[in-house]
């Protein structure tokens, strides 16, 4: 009996030994000023100062929501890793989750809720299937920094 008990404390104990660091730096890597500490978006990053979104952070565009998000932003973290040290790393290919835009401008998250509200003739285009970046391409940040260096042509 005793040893199911000492077996329990191990596995709490190492739980909180994996747990703890990943909470603190997940939460150092994920804001605004830590999303430049590793990924190669400092253009889009001093952009984003000057946006109507300024005040929101990364994550509230470029995270799924649910109970999976953060290991969907964990291992999307580590697909980068992998592309920035094969050589292949371009910051265009950034995810972003119209549910999130959608949720937000219909006051369904908070504390983002304090969005202004999404006009009317939205429901039809999202129905539609029209993605928000389609008309609001740049209301974030600053989009496509880079595209023409990436794709000039010798």
């Amino acid at each position: 009996m005793k040893s199911h008990y000492k077996g329990i404390i191990i596995l709490v104990l190492v739980s909180l030994a994996v747990y703890i660091p990943y909470r603190f730096t997940y939460m150092w890597f994920t804001g605004p000023s830590g999303c430049i500490k590793c990924h190669e978006i400092k253009g889009y990053h001093e952009s984003w100062k000057n946006y109507p979104h300024q005040k929101i952070d990364c994550r509230d565009c470029h995270e799924t929501r649910g109970p999976f998000r953060r290991l969907d932003t964990l291992s999307r973290g580590v697909r980068d890793l992998g592309i920035h040290f094969k050589g292949d790393y371009f910051a265009m290919k950034a995810v972003y989750y119209d549910t999130n835009c959608i949720n937000c401008h219909t006051g369904d998250y908070k504390p983002e809720s304090k969005a202004s509200s999404m006009p009317k003739n939205h429901a039809k285009m999202i129905k539609n299937g029209e993605g928000c970046n389609n008309c609001h391409r740049d209301t974030g940040h600053e989009n496509g920094l880079g595209v023409d260096a990436k794709f000039e042509i010798d």
